[in-house]
């Protein structure tokens, strides 16, 4: 099929970007994934995107054998770091949602502010309400985080607004050098529950799924032949014209030519293998010691067997016969337990998300700035987070609100009961977010008790006062608190607050 050229993905006046096109541009092609001279043939577009995704999902053992099969088929002796450990600590799945709650959690979620436009307003906040994304958008943000990146795509399907998304292994996207997408390849193998072959097994299958900026395109699902490369048909297409696909490419940071961000698990899988196995190991020398094994001395084997048990249900060994259990003093299991903890602050270090003792996190939480301070590295990933994926995360929430205005034009049913004849004048947004730790009462006290001795010492006036404690009560018209504090009879006599 034959590509558009690229265009510059520019916010306006929402009269310009409905009335008019994407402006063109013949400049070089940036942050595209060349197919050309790669295996199409492949199931994955990198080896280390599965294996980021399989350790987020606690599947990177699935295929060794259990671990109580010590003894391989042929009576061979199976290490232990070759078999699945019984123990799959969800290590990078932790740290994710971790991240994610502190990123974009309900209490630090991000507000999309349109400046003197009421209306405008109204529509964004309609948008992110009745689409969801608060939820939508959590898990997508965590396979993000874990991996580097992630494709999250929506649409309008009867009346609402529904999500899929893929992970990135899947994925083949192509930029514009301002990070939006000119189009993406979603292409994988799956197994049809609907047919078997000569086996009985499953047949295997591709999807593809293209998506660019005018149309999306299904294609049909040719079976999955080891090395040999698909031949897909068309078999449907949407020729939407938005100018924009509904999608986004989400990744940690930035690079225009690496459409992948940074994972947490990129650097730390072999920690994570460690706690597992060290883990695993440890049960079983516990449980060996509930059930060690029984030794005699000074007997012969066919003595052994004549072996009689008295009523007092203790074994009868004879005059020279001594028996005992082989037990161990757990040392290890102890060392073992240290080795962990250390492995655990490495993680740590490593991802700067610290994982600290809960009382130690009980005894700080009195204030938030303590949480701050004993929270640092985790608050520096944030902030780092936040500048970077802020405009990712405020270019979906255009999209999907142009996409209603779109739908809505076309005469398609759409999930917000739009006044007639409305048509935004502005959708310039500006993205504010709240502390990571949020204030506590002890805080909040402390702030107004400063607060209220400046005005009172003539420092500061009261205005300034009532602006640096604005957010704390939720007033999002300080101009209109302010008049309302004036009119109000002072109850002071003394000055101040």
């Amino acid at each position: 099929m034959a590509r558009e050229d690229q265009s510059n993905f520019r916010w306006a006046n929402i009269g310009g970007l409905m009335s008019k096109r994407m402006k063109r541009r013949s400049t070089q092609q940036l942050g595209v994934i060349s197919r050309e001279n790669e295996n199409k043939n492949q199931k994955y577009r990198k080896k280390e995107l599965h294996k980021f995704d399989q350790y987020y999902d606690s599947a990177q053992y699935d295929h060794l054998p259990s671990w109580d099969k010590s003894v391989a088929q042929k009576g061979e002796y199976v290490a232990v770091r070759n078999r699945k450990p019984r123990f799959k600590f969800p290590f990078a799945k932790n740290l994710s949602q971790r991240l994610t709650a502190k990123f974009l959690g309900q209490s630090v979620f991000p507000k999309f502010k349109i400046e003197e436009s009421p209306d405008d307003q109204a529509y964004i906040d309609a948008v992110i309400r009745e689409s969801k994304i608060k939820s939508a958008i959590l898990e997508p943000i965590r396979r993000c985080l874990n991996t580097g990146s992630y494709f999250l795509r929506f649409k309008i399907d009867r009346g609402a607004v529904s999500f899929e998304g893929w992970d990135s292994k899947y994925c083949y996207p192509v930029l514009l050098p301002n990070g939006e997408l000119e189009s993406i390849v979603v292409q994988y193998v799956f197994e049809d529950e609907s047919e078997k072959d000569l086996q009985g097994n499953y047949k295997k299958k591709w999807y593809k799924l293209e998506l660019n900026t005018q149309s999306e395109i299904l294609f049909d699902n040719p079976e999955y032949v080891e090395n040999e490369d698909p031949i897909f048909t068309e078999v449907d297409r949407f020729d939407h014209g938005f100018g924009f696909v509904q999608g986004q490419w989400f990744r940690t940071h930035e690079d225009s030519k690496n459409p992948d961000g940074y994972g947490l698990v990129s650097d730390i899988t072999d920690f994570i293998d460690e706690i597992c196995y060290s883990l695993s190991q440890s049960s079983q020398s516990v449980s060996y010691n509930q059930d060690p094994i029984l030794t005699f001395n000074n007997m012969a084997e066919d003595e052994q067997e004549g072996l009689i048990r008295s009523v007092m249900k203790a074994w009868n060994l004879g005059r020279e016969g001594k028996a005992q259990f082989l037990e161990s003093n757990l040392s290890g299991v102890e060392r073992a337990g240290e080795l962990r903890d250390k492995v655990t602050q490495n993680i740590g270090e490593i991802t700067r998300i610290v994982m600290l003792d809960p009382e130690k996190i009980v005894g700080s939480a009195q204030s938030a700035k303590a949480m701050e301070v004993l929270h640092a590295p985790l608050k520096d990933l944030i902030d780092e987070l936040r500048a970077s994926m802020e405009g990712q995360i405020k270019s979906l929430i255009l999209k999907i609100a142009l996409t209603i205005l779109l739908a809505d034009k076309m005469g398609i049913e759409i999930p917000i009961t739009m006044p007639q004849g409305y048509t935004p004048t502005s959708l310039n947004i500006i993205v504010s977010w709240p502390p990571i730790f949020q204030q506590t009462m002890e805080d909040l006290q402390k702030k107004v008790q400063v607060a209220s001795a400046a005005a009172t010492a003539s420092l500061i006036s009261r205005e300034a006062g009532t602006r640096w404690l604005a957010k704390d009560f939720d007033i999002e018209d300080i101009e209109a608190e302010i008049a309302k504090i004036a009119a109000q009879p002072v109850l002071n006599p003394f000055g101040g607050f």
